[in-house]
């Protein structure tokens, strides 16, 4: 007796989810959504050929929901979903001690589907580990799920770069469905939050009064972190905060490797001092940025001292992923 094959049916999940929230679907998230359906199938068959999707649009438009959202229902037990700036981590540690294949392969195990959320380049070492990452998942047939700001050929724009990507581009087109969500409506604007994450405060003015209210510390200078064989120099010694300085923090050569070791044992980020963005250098705002990005998706309680409202302080920054930035941070209680 042939046993039948699992099914999904994702339009039904998602108008559930809608209805809880209180939403209405637009015509390109109906459209996603019987796409992801449509997905579901292929990737239940047994002997599944490659499928891919490239989604892209501006911030706060519910791709994450509603990829999510089909990464939890979908009734396969291989597979696997990885922030961005999460994945590269694991994959630098893998690299340590053997080649790139072994390592990607090793990050894929037995996995059948691989979700990336926020897919972004900036970075050619990154692009080219993706390039081969695309390639080996096309050869094995694992599915890839991307969502992005940007649309494909958007991808790393820094022009000394770019062409570099382009037949990465061209795999991206040829192998994978690009779908947009750009409707009117950014949700995160409207939503009551995001997870813990919103649980956090964007404090304008700082002032003591509020501080205090909120059990924030004061700096009281500058107390040495070792995170892994790197030494950061925190606000106040570590307690139910964690206490930078945005000067500390940001304006410091640190790196995403480190946010994502410290969100390891602190729940309560206090970032202080903020300053708006456009007065300080691309590389502190794309470390500012970087740190969002983590602390969003690790699901960390933010709070924030910053010297203007939030319009003001993304106001004239030139970095791509800014938007995206504001979005998130406008989820955090004004304080």
């Amino acid at each position: 007796m042939l046993l039948k094959e699992p099914r999904l049916n994702f339009t039904d999940v998602m108008n559930r989810k809608a209805q809880e929230k209180g939403i209405q679907l637009d015509n390109d998230q109906q459209r996603l959504i019987r796409h992801l359906e449509t997905l579901a199938e292929t990737l239940l068959r047994r002997r599944a050929a490659f499928a891919g999707l490239y989604l892209w649009g501006q911030p706060g438009r519910g791709k994450s929901f509603i990829v999510d959202s089909f990464f939890a229902a979908l009734p396969l037990a291989q597979k696997k979903r990885a922030h961005f700036h999460t994945f590269f981590r694991e994959l630098h540690q893998q690299l340590n001690g053997q080649g790139l294949d072994a390592a990607l392969l090793e990050l894929m195990g037995e996995a059948r589907l691989l979700c990336f959320d926020e897919f972004h380049l900036h970075d050619i070492g990154d692009a080219m580990l993706v390039k081969r990452l695309i390639a080996l998942a096309i050869a094995r047939n694992v599915a890839l799920i991307f969502t992005s700001n940007y649309p494909p050929r958007a991808l790393l724009a820094n022009p000394l770069y770019h062409d570099r990507f382009v037949p990465s581009i061209a795999l991206i087109e040829r192998h994978m469905t690009v779908m947009a969500l750009n409707g009117p409506r950014d949700y995160r604007q409207q939503a009551t939050g995001h997870g813990v994450f919103s649980e956090g405060a964007y404090l304008w003015p700082a002032n003591a009064a509020r501080r205090q209210a909120l059990g924030l510390p004061d700096a009281s200078g500058a107390v040495a972190l070792t995170v892994g064989h790197r030494t950061l120099h925190a606000a106040s010694a570590p307690g139910e905060f964690l206490h930078f300085t945005f000067a500390g923090l940001c304006e410091a050569p640190t790196a995403v490797m480190d946010y994502l070791a410290l969100c390891e044992g602190h729940e309560r980020w206090f970032l202080d001092g903020v300053p708006p963005l456009a007065r300080v250098s691309p590389a502190a705002q794309q470390r500012f940025i970087n740190l969002v990005d983590v602390l969003y998706d690790q699901q960390r309680r933010l709070f924030i001292a910053a010297a203007c409202p939030l319009t003001e302080l993304v106001a004239g920054v030139e970095q791509e992923d800014i938007a995206r930035t504001a979005s998130r941070l406008s989820q955090l209680t004004t304080e």
